[in-house]
């Protein structure tokens, strides 16, 4: 009894170390919630389920749903997120655009490889938002799609899922709407 007791503590140790070793792998979201009234929460989302997920969603809705043709100006401004995602990083930091209007303020900036938007509402007391990405992360969602007939693009959500995944590590959200706050960062 003590043997078989001693072999399932140790297959379910293996269990954790593979599972935590996919974890550090992949990588983890950790998504908190803070409200003034009602429960907060933390919790990791490991970032291999979306790629899991997407393999449960059946070829024919991806190619029904997802690869919708996109007209004009979109599917042109996401086949340019490659290039334009490099040359941002070739230019190094750099403040691309401020609009300030009474006490809301709009910045969005290159800050070392990272994309950095900051969003105030309303001066300090109001609402805020404040992403962090790297720049990786848009030139691989341009390169994830194609030209697709004349006016069309077609994206691979797979190729980009996957991509994001691994691009994504060093991303930070947060939304700050006075009575609830919400932090998202990637690991």
């Amino acid at each position: 009894m003590l043997r078989l007791l001693g072999i399932l503590f140790a297959a379910a140790l293996v269990s954790a170390l593979i599972f935590g070793a996919c974890l550090a792998a992949c990588g983890v979201a950790v998504v908190s919630v803070v409200a003034e009234e009602g429960p907060s929460f933390v919790a990791p989302v490991p970032l291999m389920l979306p790629l899991a997920a997407l393999h449960l969603v059946p070829d024919h809705l991806v190619d029904h749903e997802i690869h919708q043709d996109m007209e004009g100006l979109e599917g042109a401004a996401i086949l340019a997120l490659g290039p334009f995602a490099r040359a941002l990083e070739a230019a190094g930091d750099a403040e691309l655009v401020r609009v300030t209007d009474g006490e809301d303020q709009v910045l969005i900036a290159t800050e070392g490889d990272d994309l950095v938007i900051r969003v105030r509402e309303g001066g300090d007391s109001g609402n805020r938002v404040f992403l962090r990405t790297p720049l990786r992360v848009l030139e691989d969602i341009g390169d994830a799609c194609e030209a697709s007939g004349e006016s069309g693009i077609r994206c691979n959500p797979l190729a980009m899922a996957r991509s994001l995944l691994t691009a994504a590590r060093g991303t930070e959200i947060e939304v700050d709407g006075g009575a609830t706050r919400v932090d998202i960062t990637v690991w």
